[in-house]
């Protein structure tokens, strides 16, 4: 129905769902500032910084005999404040300018390690660091630059033929005094490969770490056109700044395939810039909405980081985030949960890097905890990490509380790092149980057992006021984490207080032993003194062998067992892990752990894992899913009428549906916002236009929790309409009073409405008014409130009016229909009687509120504040729909009636 009104209260429905739906959004605002929030606790996280010699984090200086000692001693009271404050891992700088600070094959030792390129330090700085944070239970990543060289020229005959500007001078570029090996040269991504394969066959690193030095940043396309021009040549047909691209993601999967394919546990990451993808085009590549921010290095250095999680050539991703929550130039409250929506869509990692340096060494300590809580909420507490850049301002930030001068390390453990953590996962890789801890012993503060090797291990001490029975390895009772088979219990620290414990207070414990491979699985905990079983096979019960089920269901099983891990792929052999994650109890919530896609094949399985027990597998069953989606129209539709039925598939136990549809695929332009208690809803007149692409979901809440269909995209016809039609004035030489309107008959699928009212036939722009009407809109402002430049209508005076409609052509572009011919009227002060309908429709307060009005038929629509429909009613006889069963609350009613729609707002 289309609203027509000069009093100031009427809207087109358009109008209506774009305030109801500005009204919902606002209260969900103002709610979410206004609810308490808790810090949750969280057992598997990924805290690191990044330390680099080049920066003088560590060492500080160059290592000679004389400083041997300090710089030792100086790198362990570091690594125990790591342990201490509940870090989980060290980024260690091993190569910034292909030079090496450990003992490398192919490059010469750095000269911030030894003071002179090539000569040999007085000791191993990765050998020692990678010991004694093993020895702490902290992970260490062999951090990286693959390409850089020299930042300032070369170094002549320093460190030899391991220099390659004397080994290998063709593999190098010159931008101008920056030199870089060339990432396009086949030799120099199997120097890359081969230098990581040295390090990884000497060192036991956990992980390998790239940062963002990819191509020297803005290299002119001269600096390697022979090369690119050979690749031409030879029949290759990307552009100059993808083949670049290429070449750096060839190189990166060289690299993963050499480790996945000989140290498996080992992790690859990239810490790539914070923002990527921002372009629409290279998002669409990747089916994912482009990154809030400006992304500088795709076409810079030509580092394309989705290209890495799309390939599955990664594990995880560090962007470098270097800003606060809402910075305007780079919105860290905008850009983390971008970053964890892609990874879950590829389903990888992702850590966030952040800066304390320079600017942000200022900002208050609060500002590190709400990104660590955004980070943990935008991961869906799943995989979540922050990586600190860098470890010296970690070690020196401080910052005065109270009257206190506070370092940041203890202020983390105390409001945010409150236990230590297990690092995230690797849950894509399946892995086999590596066997458990068995005679575990403890003998006064040391405790041993026997296990499998290449493992890690997890120490729990339990009160023994705690039931074993319900002990399920939570994070608040781990002690440690050992690389042996042997763990010494901390000696108690007042300023550490939950750190170690007390002589007297060793026997209030109970301590277990779980194995923790290197992919980061954690399995069978086993306490001091048990003796080891097997825990009873759990036997799945739905969904059986190739069930279909319906888009929402639980998983269930049976058995006693007090831990399970559940398990589901898309192969049977479970070599592509979709989810996998430790449970209480025997049943999962399908729509708490993945989105299926309607159709496809999935595999499940649970493993029981007692304590004291070795785990038993269930047998594998296979289903799929009937997924919440849009039936109607249909996937990818075209030609769809303007004001379709939208119906979805039922969901069991839900009272209310929301449909909102939007042009682009992030939902940031919603067009419509409806709500429906039924599995369907048709639009109202003039919600679409012709020509367009929309997308639309449906939001059921379950739980408390959204859940989302699948994101229907769908077009609607084309049109090519005919130029308006005029309503009034219909004839030249009409009248149009004060209150009349300018009005064209209404035509579906129009983008908008242009009038036009000058005094002259010409209509020169600065003497005209001119209105661009909204979809679903199809007449002006009153004649009254009409001006002309800065002036009203003149009573009495003739003028001309005109008008034309905008559409989307067949390309997707505005195009528009000609002009109508000018009509004339003539402009009366007074107001008419038929300038509108006297509709007698009133809201009655009180204690018995009411709509009253003259007839009967009148729709009246009342919603909350949170947009929901509560009321739907037409007047009968009476003329009256009554609102006393309303609660205590304010409101909106819209009604709808031939003489239009109107609105008001009621607080009972």
């Amino acid at each position: 129905m289309i609203a027509v009104s000069c009093n100031g209260i009427q809207l087109s429905l358009y109008k209506k769902n774009e305030m109801i739906l500005i009204m919902r959004n606002i209260i969900f605002i103002i709610l979410a500032l206004l609810l308490p929030i808790e810090a949750m606790s969280v057992k598997r996280e990924h805290r690191s910084v990044w330390m680099s010699a080049w920066i003088s984090d560590w060492p500080t200086s160059a290592i000679t005999s004389a400083n041997a000692h300090s710089h030792q001693k100086f790198c362990l009271n570091n690594l125990d404040s790591l342990q201490r404050n509940n870090f989980t891992t060290v980024y260690f700088h091993v190569r910034a300018m292909c030079d090496a600070a450990y003992d490398s094959k192919y490059e010469p030792w750095a000269k911030c390690i030894s003071g002179a390129r090539g000569a040999t330090p007085a000791f191993d700085p990765l050998r020692f660091l990678l010991d004694n944070a093993h020895e702490r239970g902290l992970e260490v990543y062999a951090w990286f630059n693959p390409y850089r060289y020299s930042s300032n020229g070369y170094y002549g005959d320093a460190g030899g033929d391991k220099n390659y500007e004397n080994s290998h001078p063709d593999w190098l570029i010159n931008d101008e005094g920056y030199i870089t090996l060339n990432p396009a040269l086949p030799e120099v991504k199997q120097r890359v490969v081969d230098v990581i394969a040295d390090l990884l066959s000497k060192y036991d690193v956990d992980g390998v770490v790239f940062d963002d030095y990819f191509y020297s940043s803005g290299l002119p396309m001269s600096e390697d056109k022979d090369l690119y021009d050979k690749y031409v040549a030879d029949g290759g047909t990307l552009s100059q700044g993808d083949w670049r691209r290429e070449n750096v993601n060839d190189m990166v999967r060289m690299v993963n395939n050499f480790i996945k394919e000989n140290y498996p546990w080992v992790r690859f990451g990239i810490g790539p810039a914070g923002v990527a993808a921002s372009n629409k085009a290279v998002a669409d590549k990747y089916g994912v909405e482009p990154c809030p921010g400006n992304d500088w290095q795709y076409n810079s250095i030509y580092s394309d980081p989705l290209a890495w999680y799309a390939d599955g050539s990664i594990d995880f991703m560090s962007p470098q985030i270097y800003h606060e929550i809402g910075s305007s130039a780079a919105d860290y409250g905008k850009i983390a949960p971008w970053w964890y929506g892609v990874a879950k869509k590829f389903n990888r990692h992702a850590y966030i890097s952040q800066s304390m340096a320079d600017d942000n060494k200022n900002l208050p300590y609060s500002e590190f905890v709400d990104e660590i809580e955004l980070v943990r909420a935008s991961s869906g507490y799943h995989a979540p990490g922050t990586v600190y850049f860098s470890w010296r301002w970690v070690k020196n930030n401080r910052q005065k509380i109270g009257n206190k001068n506070t370092p940041v390390m203890p202020y983390l453990r105390w409001n945010i790092f409150n236990h230590p953590s297990l690092t995230p996962a690797v849950d894509w890789i399946s892995v086999d149980c590596p066997g458990i801890a068995s005679n575990v012993n403890r003998n006064g503060r040391t405790i041993t057992w026997d296990g499998p090797d290449n493992v890690r291990f997890v120490i729990y001490s339990v009160p023994k006021d705690i039931a074993l029975e319900g002990f399920h390895k939570e994070e608040e009772y781990i002690r440690g984490i050992s690389y042996s088979k042997s763990y010494a219990i901390p000696e108690y620290d007042d300023d550490y207080p939950e750190f170690g414990i007390k002589d007297e207070d060793l026997d209030n414990y109970n301590y277990a032993v779980a194995v923790l491979d290197r992919y980061g699985n954690e399995y069978s905990a086993v306490f001091v003194g048990a003796e080891v079983g097997k825990s009873a096979q759990p036997i799945l019960s739905y969904p059986l062998n190739g069930a279909e089920t319906p888009a929402l269901f639980d998983f269930l099983w049976e058995g006693n067992s007090s831990v399970y891990e559940f398990i589901i792929a898309d192969d049977p052999e479970f070599k592509n892990v979709l989810v996998k994650k430790e449970v209480t109890g025997n049943f999962v919530k399908s729509h708490k752990v993945y989105d299926f896609v309607a159709g496809k094949e999935y595999y499940w399985k649970v493993i029981a894992r007692d304590n004291n027990a070795e785990e038993t597998e269930s047998v594998v069953n296979s289903f799929h899913v009937d997924s919440f989606r849009i039936l109607s129209p249909a996937e990818g539709s075209e030609d769809n009428e303007f004001s379709p039925v939208f119906k979805w598939n039922e969901l069991s136990g839900i009272d209310s549906y929301d449909l909102v549809i939007s042009t682009d695929v992030g939902f940031n332009e919603i067009v419509y916002n409806g709500n429906s208690d039924k599995p369907e809803l048709e639009l109202p007149d003039f919600t679409l236009i012709g020509n367009t692409q929309y997308y639309a979901k449906v939001t059921a809440m379950v739980e408390g929790t959204p859940f989302e269909s699948k994101t229907l995209e769908f077009k609607t016809k084309g049109i090519v309409p005919e130029s308006p039609v005029f309503l009034t004035p219909a004839e030249n030489g009409a009248t149009l009073w004060s209150n009349s309107v300018v009005e064209i008959s209404p035509k579906e699928g129009v983008y908008r409405t242009n009038i036009t009212i000058s005094e002259k036939e010409t209509f020169p722009a600065r003497s005209s008014y001119s209105r661009s009407l909204e979809l679903g809109t199809f007449h002006t402002d009153c004649m009254s409130d009409v001006k002309i430049g800065s002036k009203n209508l003149v009573d009495g005076e003739i003028y001309y009016v005109r008008s034309r409609f905008s559409y989307m052509d067949e390309n997707g572009k505005t195009a528009y229909t000609e002009w109508t011919e000018p009509v004339t009227f003539v402009y009366s002060a007074e107001a008419g009687i038929d300038g509108i309908k006297d509709d007698g429709i009133t809201l009655v307060g009180g204690d018995e509120p009411a709509i009253v009005a003259k007839m009967p038929g009148v729709e009246v629509h009342v919603y909350g504040m949170d947009g929901k429909l509560i009321i739907s009613d037409v007047t009968g006889e009476s003329g009256r729909v009554s609102l006393s069963g309303l609660d205590n609350g304010a409101y909106m009613i819209v009604v709808e009636s031939d003489a239009g729609t109107k609105t008001f707002k009621l607080l009972k």
